[in-house]
């Protein structure tokens, strides 16, 4: 049978999640729990729903492998880290590929530092719709067409932060990064609404724009046509104790440093 499971990590400490050799990575740590369990990653056709860039995070990455007999994701987590956590599961076809979703939702947050909010929100809106997003890709001077379509996107202040949810088909590399990079100039006055809107059209307007910090960067979902998950709720329950102890943990660290700050 073919399992699909959500996971939830958080990538700070992370060189990505694809595998490699001599570094921590998520899928690393994957197959050791998996060969704790007598899988073999290769033999089990392991599939992941996208590889996040070192220090991204994720709250719904979906992955896939061939089982003889169901394994809880309470099962996973007990072979794994505290900064990765299975929590939900289904029963899909053999022929699944959880890269072919149908949709992916980002959200990425940053300190509201003074920002224009409503030009943000207007530029944001822009992104609605099919386009190509050759300009917002770490493949720039590869001058190739990355069509697009973007489904709903939302532009919020949150308690001091600036927190912008993006609903996708797909997403190139970089992508969310680099949108939020655009985001910024047009929030900060340095580039105009209609600057951002130029740079929807890379066949006329060309420029590279760097990613913003890969640590602000959540993939919260990732959801496909005809399948629901089942949430394994002590796993849930696991999941929210590590999330409550992250939150204590950094926001104890942020009270002590903004007592220095002016």
């Amino acid at each position: 049978m073919r399992i699909a499971y959500k996971l939830a990590y958080v990538g700070t400490n992370f060189h990505g999640f694809q595998y490699q050799p001599n570094v921590r990575t998520v899928a690393g740590e994957l197959f050791k729990a998996f060969r704790a369990l007598g899988i073999d990653p290769k033999k089990a056709k392991f599939r992941c729903a996208g590889r996040t860039d070192a220090g991204v995070h994720a709250f719904g990455q979906v992955i896939a492998i061939n089982v003889e007999k169901p394994i809880f994701p309470r099962m996973f987590n007990a072979h794994l880290p505290e900064d990765v956590t299975f929590w939900a599961w289904t029963e899909v076809d053999e022929k699944f590929n959880p890269r072919h979703a149908k949709s992916r939702t980002y959200v990425y947050v940053m300190p509201a530092e003074g920002y224009d909010i409503s030009a943000m929100r207007k530029a944001s809106k822009l992104l609605l719709g099919t386009h190509d997003f050759s300009n917002f890709t770490k493949k720039f001077g590869e001058r190739r067409r990355c069509i697009r379509t973007i489904y709903n996107v939302e532009l919020r202040l949150d308690d001091g932060f600036v927190v912008l949810e993006i609903v996708g088909n797909a997403f190139t590399w970089n992508m969310v990064r680099c949108i939020v990079s655009a985001l910024r100039e047009v929030g900060s006055g340095h580039r105009s609404v209609e600057w951002f809107e130029d740079m929807l059209n890379p066949e006329r307007h060309r420029e590279r724009i760097e990613p913003a910090p890969a640590y602000g960067l959540i993939l919260k979902d990732v959801e496909y046509e005809g399948i629901e998950f089942e949430v394994d709720e002590y796993a849930w329950k696991t999941l929210m104790y590590r999330v409550k102890e992250i939150v204590e943990f950094h926001g104890t660290i942020y009270k002590l440093f903004s007592q220095f700050q002016e």
